[in-house]
């Protein structure tokens, strides 16, 4: 299949993953929808379970307010807004895991209001990163395992728990090769591609997401075909990029995504599993390792020079932060960042909040293109 046929396929995926998702179940999967990427699939996945992320929708809410305050992020009240109107009934359960507030009470009220057979909940430390809450965490993992073990009346062997941490590690290996394609040839391949075909595989089965990003990067290689001329290399950074229009509209201003700190992009596949390590360990090592959301404890200056690494790395000449509104874990640290970027690289930034309810694309065009041309020096 050619490059361009596979890129157009995921980002009709990425507009609207939900027909998908109906279609694996009529064809047999086991949907269980997860709503952070600190959720561990691999355990869903050696259940014979099939893990799906939901990010929202654009729609007007119908049951949601009744539940979650207008001021909860739209992220949460439309995926809660689905399931009370019967729309995600192809899911046999959700994994909620325990970050900001709002999840966590998203949690207590699908449960109390919704009739999924299986409810998930994962319990993090506050504190990551930290020697005192790794025993936690591995513990966690294990309770976490025992639900899914219950709830689909078989045992997770170990065997097959190590088999689907081998395919979620080449998941992982791909992604990272598709990035670093993007960034070493952004001619050849464009940040809405790459991101396109990343974010495909919260809605397929992790074995064929790898046969498509190996096809994606053999067909890269191959054609060495250039999609257009030199852009104005960005960085995002943020929590869930729900859909295109961001990517999208840099392109159109002459603008491109060279990198990303989001927790649907390049957060989503940081570090690896210890395949050689007793696997609930290695589960919850990954987990303690990688770089933390905002949600939970860390030195700012530790997201700071993590950021400030990517900019160097990738040539970014200017940093957008996109987040969905009323997100506070992000929106504390911005302001810190945002400055640290201007004072030491002398990078501008800009913030944009989204909101499904009431998503204004001109309004992101304006801000957007305003920012491009401050940076382009017109």
């Amino acid at each position: 299949m050619e490059v361009k046929t596979i890129v157009d396929e995921c980002l009709e995926l990425w507009r609207d993953p939900y027909p998908q998702m109906a279609r694996l179940r009529e064809e047999g999967e086991r949907l269980v929808g997860v709503l952070c990427s600190y959720t561990p699939e691999e355990v869903l996945h050696a259940a014979g379970l099939t893990p799906v992320r939901l990010m929202g929708a654009m729609r007007s809410l119908t049951h949601a307010d009744a539940h979650l305050q207008v001021y909860c992020c739209s992220l949460a009240r439309t995926d809660l807004d689905m399931a009370l109107a019967g729309e995600l009934d192809f899911l046999e359960g959700a994994v909620f895991v325990q970050t900001c507030d709002t999840m966590m009470r998203l949690s207590d009220i699908w449960r109390r209001n919704t009739a999924f057979q299986y409810h998930g909940d994962l319990v993090l430390p506050i504190r990551m990163g930290e020697e005192v809450s790794l025993p936690f965490l591995v513990e966690e993992v294990r309770r976490f395992r025992r639900g899914v073990e219950e709830f689909t009346g078989q045992e997770i062997w170990d065997d097959a728990l190590v088999e689907s941490i081998h395919v979620y590690n080449r998941n992982r290996r791909l992604a990272d090769r598709l990035y670093r394609a993007r960034a070493s040839n952004p001619t050849a391949l464009d940040g809405l591609s790459a991101m396109s075909c990343l974010v495909a595989g919260f809605w397929m089965r992790r074995e064929k997401h790898n046969e498509l990003l190996h096809e994606i990067l053999e067909g890269i290689e191959d054609s060495g075909e250039a999609t257009g001329g030199e852009k104005v290399p960005l960085l995002v950074s943020g929590s869930v990029c729900t859909m295109p229009d961001l990517y999208e509209l840099l392109l159109e201003l002459g603008a491109d995504v060279i990198d990303d700190d989001l927790c649907c992009g390049h957060r989503y596949f940081d570090a690896y599993v210890d395949e050689s390590a007793p696997p609930d360990e290695a589960l919850a090592k990954r987990m303690w390792e990688r770089v933390n959301c905002p949600a939970k404890h860390q030195c700012i200056e530790d997201r700071f020079e993590r950021l400030v690494r990517q900019v160097r790395d990738s040539g970014a000449k200017g940093v957008v932060f996109y987040l969905q509104s009323f997100c506070e874990p992000h929106l504390f640290d911005i302001p810190y960042l945002r400055q640290r970027l201007q004072d030491e690289l002398e990078v501008p930034s800009l913030v944009l909040e989204s909101e499904l309810q009431s998503f204004s694309r001109g309004q992101l065009r304006t801000r957007l293109q305003a920012f491009i041309e401050t940076i382009s020096g017109v």
